[in-house]
């Protein structure tokens, strides 16, 4: 028992501080699921939004399109589109890992979960699609989002 202690405590340690490794550090993930981990990182702060940093992840022309609609292009438009949904919530983050993922070719397939608080409620996703992958970088995000009451 004397030694369970410690161990548990350095597992959890190394579990609650895994979010804030450099993305570009874990070679076993791809360009999305670093994206992801570097949104999560930064959603729930004050930190600036910024076109730069955005378009580490995707190409200039990248679309993230939700149930057929367009909601944005390029990375110069992200930090407005994506502070207007950190304005919206209280607390938002990916679910990682995804429930499922796979790729073929230059598409990765997900189904992946959003948590978030809004106005006090908490709310989940269940997102399922794809995102193309060109040159490294996301190209094209396309995603069928829907909710289950609560």
């Amino acid at each position: 028992m004397k030694i369970f202690y410690p161990a548990a405590l350095i597992l959890l340690l190394s579990f609650s501080t895994h979010s804030f490794a450099d993305p570009a550090q874990d070679a076993s993930s791809d360009v999305l699921e670093q994206m992801f981990t570097w949104w999560n990182g930064i959603m729930n702060t004050e930190r600036e939004l910024k076109a730069e940093d955005f378009a580490r992840y995707f190409t200039d022309d990248a679309t993230i399109v939700l149930n057929g609609n367009e909601g944005v292009r390029g990375p110069v438009q992200m930090p407005e589109y994506f502070q207007k949904i950190r304005e919206l919530t209280e607390f938002i983050e990916i679910v990682l890992p995804f429930k499922e993922k796979f790729q073929s070719g230059n598409k990765i397939f997900t189904y992946h979960t959003i948590r978030s608080t809004r106005d006090g409620l908490e709310q989940e996703s269940h997102n399922m699609g794809y995102a193309i992958i060109e040159n490294g970088k996301i190209a094209s995000v396309n995603l069928a989002r829907f909710s289950l009451d609560k």
